[in-house]
């Protein structure tokens, strides 16, 4: 886990999962691979944060006697 994404906000995370993953297919059509791999890397570890994100929300919820996520969580 990259410890700068730590300190960005949701949507922040969520907005730079689009710009990498525009970026990685990008890289992937014209073929380079050192770059598609690099993209790849940073989506995994934003993707990852996200999903951190996601479980707190949604054990915070279950700890205050609800089963849903929260209805400010952008997804899922």
């Amino acid at each position: 886990m990259d410890h700068t994404y730590q300190q960005q906000d949701l949507q922040t995370l969520i907005d730079l999962l689009a710009e990498e993953t525009e970026k990685y297919t990008k890289a992937f059509v014209v073929g380079s691979l050192k770059e598609s791999a690099q993209h790849r890397a940073i989506i995994n570890a934003l993707v990852e944060e996200i999903n951190i994100r996601k479980r707190e929300v949604t054990h915070r919820n279950v700890g205050q006697g609800g089963l849903k996520m929260s209805d400010n969580f952008p997804c899922c």
